[in-house]
């Protein structure tokens, strides 16, 4: 299916930050070297990539779904938006838990903790959601130029900034792990 096929590159990007992120929860319970700056960081690549990319591109498979007759105040439509809605709301509590950390308050951890995990265990629902519902159903009711159609619409969504950017970012997450061990 070539629309799972042009997001592929996204999917791989987004599993391997939120590997990180979830390297970065379980070193922060126990290890003194954790620090605030990767999970500002981690907010960071949230809100310019996933928020502000990939949602975008996921948008445009929800409307196709509706198109299609899907529901959307039920199945793959109403569970796809609401994981939506609760990784941004882990990830705005996973910000103000850092930067409450950052300020000093050491207690914080244990927030940033818990809000890192609820965003990792969302996204990563979220995105076998995808994988094993979305993608088939679109599959199964798109015309290959529908799925053309869809798949430029794509190239239309563009990241602000550099191009590697993103990558540079991850690059910059595994390195302050890698300095914490």
């Amino acid at each position: 299916m070539r629309i799972a096929r042009k997001l592929n590159a996204d999917l791989e990007i987004i599993k391997r930050f939120i590997d990180l992120l979830g390297s970065g929860m379980v070193e922060l319970s126990g290890n003194q070297y954790a620090r605030p700056e990767f999970f500002i960081r981690a907010h960071t690549f949230i809100n310019e990539y996933i928020e502000g990319g990939f949602f975008k591109k996921e948008e445009m498979l929800i409307k196709t779904l509706e198109e299609l007759g899907f529901p959307s105040d039920d199945g793959a439509i109403k569970y796809l938006r609401a994981e939506k809605k609760k990784s941004h709301e882990a990830a705005e509590q996973l910000l103000g838990a850092t930067k409450e950390w950052q300020e000093g308050d050491e207690k914080a951890r244990v927030d940033v903790s818990w809000a890192a995990s609820e965003y990792t265990s969302t996204l990563r629902q979220h995105l076998d959601r995808l994988k094993n519902l979305v993608f088939p159903l679109l599959e199964q009711n798109l015309s290959i130029e529908d799925e053309h159609e869809i798949a430029m619409g794509f190239n239309a969504i563009l990241f602000d900034g550099e191009p590697d950017k993103f990558d540079k970012l991850l690059e910059r997450l595994e390195e302050e792990l890698f300095d914490w061990r």
